[in-house]
């Protein structure tokens, strides 16, 4: 096989240009809630009272259905980016107005304020591969009861490579079948909800225990603490044929190259032997290339 020249194996990261997407989304940075100077942060009959609401709160099956349905309708029509259910493109606006929503709709509007008073933000990450959101609570003196802060973040990747034409399934969140992107996004933005309804109360929580599937199940009528959207790693195996592991090539510089797949997150990172190359575990030396998947070849043997 062509080596690479000494440049290129000098640098241990080498990246190719992925081909341009047809999909675009507007995430740029975390937006965060103005704080509400009203309200006390982490006032304790504040969280008490709410913690004695949430706990009592029950909505029938058909309730629940009526309310989703209700922020589905106006998260869709008051968007200014969203085209259609499966959207191409998605604002942080979208997703701070159907959080609201959310909010209004199953918590009498009382759970967001009172987070906002300490410090609430919210966001798309395109980073995030393989899990489809997340709940982070900050603290800032280390401390679990001091200050902290909270940050809600989706992950556009699974979100916009879900409910394309190249690997077609059916996709559940949170046990419930979804029809499309924006339905994966509202089952998705209600589990992190959840994990923010029980940091901001009792300063823990986990969605495999009892109390958050209870508070799942009577607001939202989750079945499920899962998330079943097409990963990356997915995607490679059904489209491409691609695992972690397999001898693959691929064009850089004019020169082919042939390596093994190392970790598929956004991009495959495939290591290919040179002597200049950085040391492994396996007592051999490899340059790392970050490879869109579509470009590239797997090894026949």
């Amino acid at each position: 096989m062509s080596q690479p020249t000494a440049a290129a194996a000098a640098q241990i990261s080498v990246e190719l240009a992925p081909k341009r997407l047809n999909l675009s989304f507007i995430v740029s940075s975390i937006v965060a809630v103005k704080p509400n100077h009203h309200l006390k942060p982490r006032d304790p009959e504040t969280l008490d009272r709410l913690a004695k609401e949430v706990a009592s709160r029950q909505f029938s099956a058909a309730q629940i259905a009526s309310r989703q349905q209700e922020i589905y309708q106006q998260t869709l029509m008051l968007s200014r980016a969203m085209d259609g259910p499966n959207f191409t493109r998605v604002g942080r606006d979208d997703l701070v107005r159907m959080v609201q929503m959310i909010d209004q709709h199953f918590f009498d509007g009382k759970i967001l304020p009172t987070a906002t008073a300490e410090g609430l933000s919210f966001g798309f990450s395109s980073r995030m591969t393989r899990v489809a959101g997340k709940l982070v609570t900050h603290y800032s003196d280390g401390q679990s009861q001091g200050r902290r802060t909270f940050e809600l973040v989706l992950s556009s990747t699974l979100l916009f490579q879900t409910f394309e034409q190249d690997v077609n399934r059916p996709v559940e969140v949170t046990g419930r079948l979804c029809r499309d992107r924006l339905e994966a996004m509202q089952r998705v933005a209600e589990h992190e909800f959840t994990h923010l309804v029980e940091m901001l109360i009792w300063n823990s929580g986990n969605c495999n225990e009892a109390r958050f599937q209870s508070i799942a199940r009577r607001h939202f009528d989750h079945r499920d603490f899962r998330h079943d959207l097409i990963t990356q790693r997915e995607r490679a195996v059904r489209k491409f044929d691609i695992r972690v592991g397999d001898q693959v090539r691929f064009t850089h510089q004019g020169h082919v190259l042939v390596g093994r797949v190392n970790r598929i997150t956004r991009r495959a990172t495939v290591l290919v032997e040179h002597p200049k190359g950085e040391p492994f575990s396996d007592g051999g030396r490899y340059v790392r290339y970050y490879v869109p998947l579509e470009r590239l070849a797997k090894k026949q043997t």
